[in-house]
């Protein structure tokens, strides 16, 4: 499975809808593909994964897709399930994320083949099974962002919710590129590395606060279990 990057815009917040325009035709992109016309099939539904891919790994999906095609580009249709509570965190995400969130598919290469483009080599997107479409912290390509995006503020329990799945999503993410470059004998480059380090301070913080709290701090019982996941997932992580 592979995946690439998408752009999405909202177009009825209330409703948890979205579209994009997630590939154009005959343009090479940050891959060196070329998708031509008809690779994907119009009208085929896909499900939203929860972020970072992880539905991959059994998360819930938060909504789900379809595929609209023209002569230039393939357009992804898209509700959020706003009457569940992951779906609804989900787009309340996106929402607040605004041009800082990023998107990507999975898609698997029905039919390919290999050419020239504007004087170089390329690969040819002739057919695509289009998996998955998800949120993710940092998509294959450049320009993916959120647009237009209205909400009301978060409460703690939902920012909560927010930032474990962003932290899960990272780390299925880093285990991926990790793994791809190990296949080429590389690691991670450094300010990869620098900034996983970043996030691991983080959550050895949050976890020595849970283990010595402040007598002054007044945590609520919200807090304090939210705490107690962060530190779980880091000493799991920590022990793997």
């Amino acid at each position: 499975m592979n995946t690439k990057s998408l752009r999405v815009e909202i177009k009825d917040a209330d409703k948890g809808e979205v579209t994009a325009i997630f590939s154009t035709f005959n343009v090479k992109d940050s891959d060196g593909d070329v998708t031509l016309p008809g690779a994907f099939e119009d009208g085929a539904e896909m499900p939203i994964s929860a972020y970072g891919h992880t539905s991959w790994s059994g998360a819930l999906p938060p909504g789900k897709g379809r595929i609209r095609t023209t002569k230039t580009e393939a357009i992804l249709e898209a509700q959020f399930f706003l009457d569940t509570q992951h779906g609804a965190d989900t787009f309340k995400t996106v929402q607040r994320l605004g041009e800082l969130g990023q998107w990507s598919y999975g898609y698997d290469v029905t039919k390919e083949s290999r050419g020239e483009f504007e004087g170089k080599r390329a690969r040819f997107l002739e057919g695509l099974k289009v998996h998955e479409v998800s949120p993710v912290l940092l998509g294959a390509g450049v320009g993916t962002r959120t647009l237009g995006a209205k909400s009301a503020p978060m409460s703690f329990a939902e920012e909560a919710r927010a930032v474990l799945a962003a932290v899960s999503g990272l780390g299925d993410r880093a285990a991926d590129v990790l793994a791809k470059r190990l296949e080429k004998g590389k690691g991670l480059g450094a300010e990869s590395a620098e900034l996983i380090e970043q996030v691991n301070a983080e959550l050895k913080r949050y976890a020595d606060l849970l283990a010595d709290p402040e007598p002054d701090v007044d945590t609520s019982d919200l807090e304090r279990e939210w705490l107690r996941m962060v530190a779980r997932k880091h000493a799991k992580e920590k022990a793997a």
